[in-house]
């Protein structure tokens, strides 16, 4: 479904810095010390804290030419650096260098620098164990449920997902990087129930792709197919996850129906009051 509120303006791409280009260079009270990679946003930077030598991470944007695209920068941050959820990575500045906007995040890396959910995938040969993903999937609903539910003043809609927007830091837990951000850029404020739905698929097919190491594109082959060892239950709650008509509505009732969730340790709460148990961080 189209989003009503698309906006026919987009912003250029952003030029982007090699990996393994030194750097040095300032930032206010940054540091900005080796690159990490592109994100969605744009280039990513390690960047120290001078004075509390804290690592961070700035991530640079595109260079606003009109005062509507710095007020659209200015808003983006307004809105979503309140949002807060221990799944979802906090924005913590928004730095401004000439025309050049840069948001502040905390680093959740390591010493290898970013680690990505597709990352990780992709070391572990593609496909990971049922426990595995569901942990990582269990974490990722809760961070979406509370973004659709609880933001103040609106919900808030990232639109499709990506592998390498979902981080795991060094201690094994799942953070999304910069929920929302892009899709303000885009002048995309507003949202529907189809928006939320689509993005609880979207954490759906990351499950599929997780557990069977392929995409969830048509035409879907049952994941008990592709990963024998797979509970009949958790295929089913693929199965059903990925049927247009039958699909869940919501991240929560996602999660409350996922396999297993009543043997985990974390409990998960929801603005609506519900509280489920969810996973605790997975080894890395």
């Amino acid at each position: 479904m189209n989003d009503p509120f698309d906006s026919s303006r987009q912003m250029p791409p952003v030029q982007q810095t090699p990996v393994d280009q030194a750097i040095e260079s300032r930032l206010g009270a940054y540091l900005l010390t080796r690159p990490l990679g592109a994100s969605r946003l744009g280039d990513r930077f390690l960047a120290l804290h001078e004075a509390t030598h804290s690592s961070h991470v700035a991530h640079r944007l595109t260079s606003c030419t009109s005062k509507v695209d710095r007020a659209r920068v200015e808003a983006a941050f307004q809105s979503l650096s309140d949002l807060r959820h221990p799944h979802l990575l906090r924005i913590e500045a928004l730095v401004w260098d000439s025309a050049t906007p840069w948001l502040i995040t905390p680093f959740a890396g390591d010493a290898d620098g970013m680690r990505t959910l597709g990352r990780l995938l992709r070391q572990k040969g593609g496909q990971m164990s049922p426990l595995e993903a569901g942990l990582a999937v269990s974490q990722l609903l809760a961070a979406v449920g509370h973004a659709h539910s609880s933001a103040p003043g609106a919900p808030v809609f990232h639109g499709p997902l990506s592998l390498d927007e979902v981080l795991v830091d060094r201690h094994g837990k799942i953070i999304i990087e910069n929920y929302g951000f892009a899709r303000r850029l885009k002048g995309l404020s507003r949202g529907d129930l189809e928006s939320g739905r689509e993005e609880v698929v979207r954490v759906v097919e990351i499950a599929y792709e997780l557990v069977t190491g392929l995409r969830a594109e048509e035409p879907i082959i049952p994941a008990i197919r592709l990963a024998p060892r797979l509970d009949r239950a958790w295929s089913a709650w693929l199965d059903r996850g990925l049927d247009p008509s039958r699909g869940f509505q919501t991240a929560e009732q996602a999660l409350a129906t996922m396999p297993g969730m009543e043997r985990q340790g974390l409990t998960v709460e929801f603005p609506s009051g519900a509280r489920l148990s969810g996973p605790a961080p997975f080894r890395v």
